[in-house]
């Protein structure tokens, strides 16, 4: 087969044309040629995508989310996202590492409160309306003067007007019924799935996960179905579907490495399990989103 030229991985940010180690970064989109991007790639850091005018498509992990005016996206470090707009794209661009991260949030459970930047999320796009846009816009121009300030500082009060934003956006945020319904199991739903995040590579069984999680594989099941609607084996699966996607999409990796890489002993099974989750081979799929993004 041709060489596939592996997707663009962006670690660092500098749209703010910010000095210095990269902590946080900032800037309107309309000042930028290069954005939108309307090609697969990644960045090594969180990013969060304010739209106050634009009109298109983006991609995120291989999911299409329709973008409208008041549009707000947030990305986590490793996502394979892309956008396209038909309009000139206005609004801002904050990028974050996963430091900056870090001094927000030291805690997982102080993490798990906020629905955006974790594997949890299922939903990584607020649109907001009119009213919402305007009461939260001071604030988005409120950070930009201090991260174009340059004083002492601006670190700390940037991280503290960031987690206000993250906070009010919270509040916008329409959880499931069933997370309402099912505080403790979608809680041990969360951790179960950031658990697949960090081991879905070592840990082979649910049992596995319910051994680390303290709690039984029957207990762990119900909570998984009762928030989810789901098994915890299928959501295993589905993460494991997504890390075989991004290698397919993003190296020159052949079917069978891909495969091993995953913990496949047999490639033939690998290609079987592909097919029967996406309906389509690997080598079909591999065909399809190497393509640039329209």
């Amino acid at each position: 087969m041709s060489e596939i030229k592996e997707l663009p991985n962006f670690l660092d940010s500098d749209f703010g044309g910010g000095k210095g180690s990269f902590l946080f970064d900032f800037a309107p989109l309309q000042r930028h040629t290069d954005i939108p991007r309307p090609f697969l790639h990644r960045h090594g850091y969180y990013h969060i995508l304010w739209m106050s005018q634009a009109l298109g498509e983006h991609q995120i992990d291989f999911e299409t989310y329709p973008i409208r005016r008041n549009s707000v996206f947030f990305l986590s470090p490793g996502q394979v996202h892309a956008w396209s707009s038909s309009i000139e794209a206005v609004g801002y661009v904050m990028n974050f590492s996963a430091e900056f991260f870090l001094q927000m949030f030291p805690k997982i459970e102080d993490m798990l409160a906020f629905p955006f930047f974790h594997i949890t999320n299922s939903d990584p796009v607020l649109y907001l309306s009119d009213a919402q846009h305007a009461e939260l816009l001071p604030l988005m121009k409120e950070i930009e003067g201090e991260f174009n300030s340059e004083l002492v500082g601006r670190h700390d009060i940037v991280r503290s007007l960031l987690l206000i934003l993250l906070t009010r956006l919270r509040r916008l945020h329409k959880p499931r019924q069933s997370d309402l319904a099912l505080p403790k199991s979608y809680m041990l739903t969360k951790r179960f799935k950031l658990l697949i995040e960090q081991r879905f590579l070592e840990l082979g069984s649910v049992q596995d996960y319910a051994t680390l999680l303290l709690v039984t594989e029957r207990r762990l099941n119900e909570a998984v179905k009762g928030t989810t609607g789901k098994t915890a084996s299928q959501l295993i699966h589905e993460r494991i579907l997504l890390e075989a996607k991004r290698l397919l999409a993003e190296t020159a990796m052949d079917i069978s490495e891909i495969a091993y890489q995953l913990n496949f002993d047999d490639p033939a099974y690998f290609c079987r399990f592909f097919k029967k989750q996406v309906a389509a081979t690997p080598s079909e799929f591999r065909k399809r989103f190497t393509l640039p993004f329209q």
